[in-house]
């Protein structure tokens, strides 16, 4: 299972040496871009180096947390064969790993499962939370069945697990600007500014996160939650193909990384979407405008209007373009609507940072359970 952690790799699409996690293509540390990378030589990218024992503890530390939790893949080999063992003496359902027969109660009941979406959406969520000191700030990830709207996974940069020192968010006093240019062609081109502004192109200083003095627990690199986030998501679904993700570089990065069979096999596709949405409810076709190149990559995106409404759409990997019509954000939109209406996530600067992750979980739990009813009728 080694390669279930590997992070430092390749994460070129069209590179022979995607997601591998040795190649004689590659050599590091290389400091060209100012900072450790890891140097492909086949394909000439410098994807940053991290320490690979730390990230690899924590992910273990994660996985095993969730699968012990949830019950969805095995804690000890990562498996989804599980079936029903008995009860423990309590009377909870204890399950069975058919790979390697551990045993173990999950401490959630044990859902039905889940069918594979079609396709995932994954967007970010800044988020405040009493922590230092008021208004410090939670980074979110969300991810959506994009056909269904039902959350798939939901996760933040706040961890209970040991860390090394080089996972750890810091803090270096300068916030990234909100882009809310009106032109979203000028909008995407900042974006991709922006990335070039870092110290990296996965180091985002969205705010201060600070804890409480005392308080148990860390808070992560986004890059590095967003890591986990995906590797439990592969986990659970496979044989995803197509995801969709809001413009953030380090975004792309962790899905390639989690699913890099797929994409070196050529596929999958993984989309970023930008939306101009100021009529959720009209019905009217989306029209094709052009196409803009943008950043460093220098990556084509498509322009589409819809009334009131305007979308970009990127294709970073193979995939058919004319799929770019239908996607959108909508499953987020449609939840983070839904999310800035309950009391319980409204008081969250209020709350620690592991209270407010407790809460987001709690409300995507009804949430789901929302549209369950909604589509069999009972509400």
């Amino acid at each position: 299972m080694s390669t279930l952690f590997t992070i430092n790799t390749c994460k070129t699409f069209g590179c022979r040496n995607l997601g591998l996690p040795a190649s004689v293509d590659y050599s590091w540390p290389d400091y060209r871009l100012g900072y450790p990378a890891l140097h492909c030589r086949a394909c000439g990218s410098y994807p940053p180096l991290f320490d690979e024992q730390q990230f690899s503890e924590w992910l273990f530390a994660h996985l095993t947390a969730y699968a012990s939790e949830r019950g969805r893949f095995c804690p000890e080999c990562y498996r989804k064969e599980i079936i029903c063992y008995g009860h423990n003496p309590q009377g909870t359902q204890r399950v069975q790993c058919r790979a390697c027969k551990k045993v173990w109660t999950p401490k959630q009941q044990l859902q039905r499962e889940i069918a594979p979406p079609e396709r995932i959406e994954t967007v970010p969520l800044i988020v405040p939370f009493q922590g230092e000191r008021a208004e410090q700030k939670l980074y979110v990830l969300l991810s959506f069945d994009a056909t269904h709207g039902n959350i798939l996974h939901l996760s933040t940069n706040f961890t209970q697990h040991q860390i090394g020192e080089t996972l750890r968010y810091r803090w270096r006093g300068n916030i990234e600007p909100d882009l809310h240019h009106s032109d979203i062609v000028k909008r995407v081109d900042m974006r991709e500014t922006q990335f070039l502004r870092r110290s990296q192109f996965d180091e985002i200083q969205y705010g201060s996160a600070v804890l409480k003095r005392n308080a148990k627990g860390t808070i992560l690199r986004p890059v590095i939650a967003a890591h986990g986030h995906f590797r439990v998501l592969h986990l659970l679904f496979p044989e995803v193909k197509a995801h969709v993700i809001s413009h953030e570089c380090f975004l792309r990065g962790a899905i390639i990384t989690a699913w890099a069979e797929l994409f070196r096999q050529r596929q999958g596709e993984l989309w970023f979407i930008e939306e101009d949405i100021n009529d959720s409810d009209t019905n009217t076709p989306w029209n094709f405008q052009g196409t803009t190149h943008h950043g460093w990559w220098q990556n084509q995106w498509q322009l589409w209007m819809q009334a009131k409404n305007r979308k970009m759409v990127c294709l970073l990997t193979g995939g058919d373009n004319n799929n770019a019509k239908t996607l959108s954000l909508a499953a987020s939109r449609h939840y983070i609507h839904w999310l800035y209406k309950q009391t319980a996530f409204t008081h969250s600067a209020q709350l620690s940072a592991g209270h407010v992750t407790q809460v987001l979980l709690s409300l995507a739990q009804d949430y789901n359970c929302k549209l369950t009813m909604a589509a069999s009728g009972d509400e």
